[in-house]
């Protein structure tokens, strides 16, 4: 009982300072709510790994391929590259492989974020993550295939990911009989500019499906569907 109030307890200070956090200023809306007329943009892409202790840490930047998909994808739709100054859009992408059942999560819920320190002065709590996913306007195939595998994970073991030892709904055993696989993850930010007190930012996530089991993850291992998925999110949103 008292192991209990002491973790209620816990839980209850840790929301608290969550809350504390949070920025008065800053409204945080799904990319599907975007709706506004074509400009120009600033582009910022970074690529991303884990480290041996399941730590996100960054791999790369302005991937030339990944860039490529992005620009021409925006451009098609009246969106015009603008390489340095102020413009009307900043759009931010930021692409994970990994395999994220040996992330190191959170004590009291499981995320999945970018450092702080990768992101600079414009980072925030309510932003910067890949997990928890965000339901809303995901592709179907990516959606269904999500909730199959989150829908298996019911346990952590030190600070991962893991499964049970279960069958999933094709009958093949999880748990320790399942192979090992990458994924990628996109999250993709879009901050339009003002001048006002308030920041608005319109925020997508998206999940691959399963990748090839390579060693560490590196991001040509989930390159083609993490190019796919990035795609897709600006095809549905812009």
């Amino acid at each position: 009982m008292q192991r209990k109030v002491l973790l209620a307890a816990l839980v209850a200070l840790v929301a608290l300072g969550g809350c504390a956090q949070r920025d008065p200023n800053l409204l945080v809306r799904g990319l599907g709510e975007f709706g506004r007329s074509a400009g120009d943009f600033t582009l910022s892409l970074k690529t991303y790994e884990l480290d041996a202790e399941g730590g996100v840490k960054q791999s790369g930047a302005d991937e030339a391929s990944l860039r490529g998909f992005v620009v021409r994808t925006l451009e098609s739709k009246g969106y015009t590259l603008k390489s340095s100054g102020p413009a009307r859009y900043a759009v931010d992408a930021y692409l994970l492989c990994a395999d994220t059942r040996k992330a190191s999560l959170g004590f009291v819920a499981e995320e999945l974020r970018l450092p702080a320190e990768a992101v600079g002065p414009g980072y925030s709590k309510d932003i910067h993550y890949w997990l928890p996913d965000s339901r809303v306007g995901m592709g179907s195939a990516n959606k269904d295939a999500l909730d199959r595998r989150d829908s298996s994970m019911r346990r952590r073991s030190g600070g991962v990911f893991d499964r049970p030892a279960e069958a999933s709904s094709g009958g093949a055993p999880l748990g320790g009989q399942e192979p090992a696989y990458c994924q990628g993850r996109v999250l993709v930010p879009l901050t339009p500019a003002g001048s006002g007190p308030q920041r608005e930012v319109f925020v997508e996530r998206e999940a691959t499906g399963n990748c090839p089991a390579v060693s560490g993850c590196p991001l040509r291992t989930c390159g083609a569907a993490l190019e796919q998925s990035l795609v897709d999110v600006l095809e549905r949103r812009f």
